[in-house]
């Protein structure tokens, strides 16, 4: 075996590589996205209508293979470039309780971004622009603004394990463990006296809380909404009834208390979706607009095939270089194979 070697070149199609993985797993940045614009504009609808102030949701229906994935990351990807004051998180599974939901979140967000989350709400509070750059210098004690951000931040949130944990995300020492705790993982007794915090965030309502305080910070530091694209909500229905119901109710619960700068975009199987339709309608009737994913026809796959292969293309042979090295009938076998 000579792994120098590249055994199967694809140079002589014009191609960097095989845009085609042998799992259909999108990217996490969706380059190509066809013939979805019906679709899209009930999305873009609720988008703009929550950024406008009142949440709104929706729900994605379509079967294994018909994009439910591409779409969420595509959406994502338009947050994420055209809207600076939207936060917009992907996540791949709801979890089997509220609180695993919010760990999701958070571990989506990532430690980075709450820690620039941190900075922003000290330098906001305190009116000092760039004040990491300012601490780091030494032209501001880290102490001082510490102690008016946590003065501003106690009274805002009125959850002071919350608000000590995610203030200290900007001390080196202690970040680490705001990260465990603000994402809802266990802290030994030793650790939580080190980070001066007492409760846990370990049950779903605490979860709950621990979002809203979030979403108050967020707001506070020029955050319009929040956007959850939530992928196969149809694994719920593996939980125990008991279970099931519990979630869905406390997803319900976030939606209730968040009329405004929230946006939940979930996708799920057709069945699941009806099921939860007759047995949980207290939860299916918050989620005002529904986008049905259907297969793609054979000409839209032909444009999809065309697309994938332009965006890994090494150099374009002629204006059009189309389908190539695909055929026409190849096109024809995708479809009738999918369908």
């Amino acid at each position: 075996m000579d792994l120098r070697i590249q055994h199967k070149p694809l140079v002589k199609y014009n191609l960097q590589r095989n845009p085609f993985p042998n799992v259909g797993v999108p990217d996490e940045t969706v380059s190509v996205y066809v013939d979805r614009e019906e679709e899209l504009r009930i999305i873009e609808d609720a988008i703009i209508g929550t950024i406008r102030g009142s949440s709104s949701h929706v729900i994605i229906v379509g079967s294994y293979g018909n994009g439910k994935t591409a779409t969420l990351k595509f959406v994502k990807k338009q947050i994420e470039q055209q809207l600076p004051t939207a936060l917009a998180v992907y996540i791949s599974n709801p979890g089997e309780t509220f609180l695993e939901f919010y760990r999701n979140f958070m571990y989506e967000i990532g430690i980075e971004r709450l820690e620039r989350f941190a900075w922003s709400y000290l330098g906001h509070v305190c009116e000092t622009p760039d004040l990491k750059q300012k601490v780091n210098r030494g032209e501001v004690l880290i102490s001082e603004v510490m102690e008016i951000g946590k003065i501003r931040l106690y009274s805002d949130l009125k959850y002071t394990d919350f608000a000590t944990a995610f203030l200290k995300f900007v001390l080196e020492e202690t970040k680490f463990l705001s990260w465990k705790y603000l994402c809802g993982e266990p802290v030994v007794f030793e650790q939580r006296k080190e980070l001066d915090v007492v409760t846990l965030i370990n049950t779903d309502e605490k979860a709950l809380r621990a979002f809203m305080c979030l979403k108050r910070v967020l707001k506070s530091i020029g955050y319009e909404m929040i956007c959850m694209l939530v992928d196969e909500l149809e694994s719920i229905e593996l939980l125990h009834s008991f279970r099931k119901q519990r979630l869905l109710n406390n997803i319900r619960r976030l939606i209730d208390l968040n009329p405004s700068g929230l946006c939940l975009i979930l996708a799920c199987a057709p069945e699941a979706w009806s099921s939860m339709i007759r047995d949980y309608h207290a939860f299916a009737e918050r989620i005002f607009r529904e986008v049905v994913l259907k297969p793609l026809n054979n000409e839209v796959i032909r444009e999809f095939v065309a697309a994938y292969l332009n965006h890994y293309r090494i150099k374009s042979v002629n204006e059009n270089p189309g389908i190539d090295p695909f055929t026409e009938d190849a096109i024809c076998l995708l479809y009738t194979s999918d369908a």
